[in-house]
């Protein structure tokens, strides 16, 4: 890889896309208050950064462990899939694996079930839309897979200590451009 150049890939499934949201906003935010140019080109910095850590170029070009490689895919499948009612038996069929190998193939990379995962996935994708969209939390349930409100109420909550109503009037609504 030549140092020369900055790879920027031109589709790419963030891990934690509300890291880039934070600083973007950061970001706004500064333009906005501050307009000092040294700090917006730091903070588009800091964003390009974080794009570049979470990116698969960056992660596996220094660590080509297969292992590692299907943890990724893993998780790549649930980002994917986060609007649909995803099964551990469904992403173990996927890769090929047996489906009581794959949860403590997970558990042991990342520290956490399969599903547990997918819970804090999707509500990290609630998160955002709560706090970035005026969409009504039925919709916010529906575009991450859950056909009940009240069972997102009630898993929201117990993610984040907070009812969907409460986290959204808890934050502030901007515009990224």
């Amino acid at each position: 890889m030549d140092s020369n150049f900055l790879k920027i890939p031109e589709k790419e499934i963030l891990s934690s896309p509300e890291r880039i949201i934070i600083l973007m906003k950061q970001l706004q935010d500064s333009a906005k208050r501050y307009g000092d140019t040294s700090l917006n080109h730091y903070l588009t910095s800091a964003i390009i950064a974080e794009l570049a850590n979470q990116s698969h170029l960056f992660r596996r070009h220094g660590d080509m462990n297969p292992q590692y490689q299907l943890y990724d895919d893993i998780c790549d499948y649930i980002n994917l899939h986060i609007s649909e009612n995803i099964k551990v038996s469904e992403i173990a069929d996927y890769f090929g694996y047996n489906k009581k190998y794959l949860p403590s193939f997970f558990r042991k990379h990342s520290g956490i079930t399969v599903k547990q995962y997918i819970l804090q996935t999707k509500m990290e994708y609630a998160k955002a839309e709560l706090s970035d969209t005026n969409h009504s939390i039925s919709q916010v349930a529906y575009n991450i897979g859950f056909n009940d409100v009240h069972n997102f109420s009630i898993a929201f909550k117990k993610i984040t200590g907070l009812s969907p109503s409460d986290y959204r009037n808890s934050y502030s609504k901007r515009n990224l451009n």
